[in-house]
């Protein structure tokens, strides 16, 4: 009786090989899928946080605007620089007069707005939507109101 021997060494290697591989793509995978919602999250955060700074800075020109009117200023112009994007990204500015005055600052894509809030006594007039960027706010002594409009 001869027994013919089969050698299958050789499959092994092979086969745990590949197995190691398409686990190590699937850790890999899921490593890569996971955190993009972390960085998503993460670049959305940034982006509400740089447009709330800036909503600030406008709303403190607003103001300081409306102080230097009420204690006797005749020609007020407040010009602040702001960027032309945030993180990458082109926004608006909308004023919205009235008491108070709502400066609401937003991106298209991802949607994300922000709104800041300030009272004034000078009237701020009706409602201006801006492209980011340098902002000025001008006292209009003929109509009694402060302006505000990209400088």
């Amino acid at each position: 009786m001869i027994f013919e021997r089969v050698d299958d060494r050789g499959v092994s290697t092979v086969v745990g090989f590949v197995l190691t591989l398409g686990i190590t793509s699937l850790l890999v995978i899921g490593l890569l899928v996971g955190t993009s919602g972390f960085v998503d999250g993460q670049r959305q955060g940034t982006i509400r946080d740089e447009m709330e700074v800036l909503g600030q800075q406008i709303a403190a020109d607003i103001a300081a605007a409306d102080r230097l009117v009420r204690a006797g200023g005749d020609t007020v112009t407040i010009e602040r620089p702001l960027p032309n994007d945030v993180t990458g990204l082109s926004y608006r500015i909308t004023i919205d007069g009235g008491q108070p005055v709502n400066i609401i600052l937003a991106t298209s894509n991802p949607d994300i707005s922000v709104e800041v809030t300030v009272r004034t006594v000078t009237d701020v007039p009706g409602t201006t939507t801006l492209n980011g960027g340098d902002v000025e706010v001008v006292y209009d002594e003929s109509d009694d109101e402060l302006v505000v409009r990209n400088g």
